[in-house]
């Protein structure tokens, strides 16, 4: 199984700007401590954890199914339209 050069840039990519924007919303979680800042870091933590995990996919046999992707995608969003939404 050979791994292109632009499967491992993607996903570098995609575990970069999550963690990037996971960071800035947990650091203004922290300044002002609301629960919706909560809620929506705990979304951008959803997405930066399955993106790390998925990285070793390029490598092993270690596969995620597609189900576990959109379940996580699911909950993430949720969490992340939650605090958008709540007062």
């Amino acid at each position: 199984m050979a791994v292109e050069l632009i499967d491992v840039v993607i996903r570098v990519l995609l575990v970069l700007a999550t963690g990037f924007l996971f960071g800035i919303i947990f650091v203004a979680y922290l300044r002002v401590k609301s629960r919706k800042l909560l809620l929506i870091s705990i979304g951008f933590l959803i997405f930066f954890v399955q993106y790390v995990a998925t990285i070793p996919e390029l490598y092993f046999n270690f596969v995620i199914d597609e189900n576990l992707h959109l379940a996580l995608h699911l909950v993430a969003l949720v969490f992340i339209l939650i605090g958008i939404l709540k007062d």
